[in-house]
């Protein structure tokens, strides 16, 4: 308590700054009461699931899925297109659900994982109505204008846009390469969001809300995740990454093992050598049969074993056999 008492005392010095710029307008009284921090509600209740850096992730992964969407949608709507992510945040999915429309147009998306195994839970892929009816228009030959009366869709219209969705979902898993490649399929398309059970009612989920741009018109394509996807793909990418690290280090030695392997049988001239001398050209020259050759060693000392040159071993010298042969006595390298 005394820590806080002390930060809000102010100095005298501090005083009569603040005193002089009150009395020179330069600070208001409402300027001092408007500066204080904003607080932020936190409810323990429900405490937040998804770190900070699992939403950049997210919204560095989703970036990228914002540009295959684009070129998807131009080339198939022959309009230009620009989607962007609007929203990367954590909700609980019952206030997902109920903040949706009854009659709603909803991809249901399962999840492969590489070691052929389906996520328990399923991503959602909703299509809001305008940018739905957009897209309709501009399939059944028309300009892409915006429809003013939204309805309820016809089978006709289901149809079409159930085959445009599949086409986005597919584009879906290949944005996870550079974290676990999985593969997206689209299960079915629900227009009645109460209806959606592959999702706890209080599991944690991602929004990720993507702002879509066609012609003149706007509308929302809407993704959620559920967290205990992202557990599991971040879980079996650490696995796996820790797998890959292993396999490297094995191969590491294997490839080692092959090069001592090819090594093994490479011709190598090993020579004793008893020691040296020193001689100028000329006692070279006047050498005769019979002359001694005085060495830097003694008779007893170790012969030195050279392997191309360098120093190897150090052993004695003697026969065996009749043949001169060196025991090694030291392994110098």
């Amino acid at each position: 308590m005394r820590a806080i008492y002390m930060a809000e005392i102010l100095s005298q010095s501090q005083i009569d700054e603040l005193l002089n710029n009150l009395s020179s307008g330069d600070v208001s009284i409402q300027e001092l009461e408007t500066s204080e921090k904003k607080v932020k509600e936190y409810d323990f209740r429900s405490p937040k699931k998804i770190t900070k850096e699992t939403i950049k992730l997210l919204k560095g992964i989703y970036e990228n899925y914002c540009r295959m969407v684009t070129s998807q949608l131009t080339s198939s709507l022959r309009l230009m297109c620009d989607v962007t992510v609007e929203q990367v945040e954590e909700s609980i999915f019952h206030e997902f659900n109920n903040a949706l429309d009854d009659y709603v147009l909803m991809g249901l998306i399962d999840v492969k994982y590489p070691d052929k195994t389906m996520a328990d839970s399923q991503i959602l892929m909703e299509v809001s109505k305008p940018l739905s009816f957009v897209i309709i228009d501009r399939l059944l030959g028309g300009s892409g204008e915006e429809y003013g009366n939204l309805r309820d869709y016809t089978d006709i219209e289901l149809s079409l846009l159930s085959n445009m969705i599949k086409q986005l979902v597919e584009l879906m898993g290949g944005t996870w390469e550079s974290t676990m490649e999985i593969e997206t399929e689209l299960s079915k398309i629900e227009t009645n969001a109460r209806f959606i059970q592959s999702i706890n009612y209080n599991d944690t989920v991602v929004i990720i809300v993507l702002n879509v741009s066609l012609n003149q018109s706007s509308g929302k394509l809407t993704i959620c995740i559920p967290s205990s996807i992202l557990d599991e793909i971040f879980k079996k990418a650490s696995t796996m990454l820790r797998n890959s690290n292993k396999r490297s280090e094995q191969s590491i030695e294997e490839q080692r093992a092959a090069i001592m392997d090819s090594l093994k049988f490479s011709k190598l001239t090993v020579a004793g050598t008893l020691g040296n001398a020193q001689a100028t050209l000329q006692d070279v020259v006047n050498m005769q049969v019979g002359d001694l050759i005085i060495l830097d060693k003694k008779a007893d000392a170790d012969v030195d074993i050279n392997v191309d040159g360098e120093k190897w071993f150090e052993g004695k010298w003697g026969t065996r056999r009749n043949k001169g042969v060196i025991r090694i006595n030291k392994i110098i390298r």
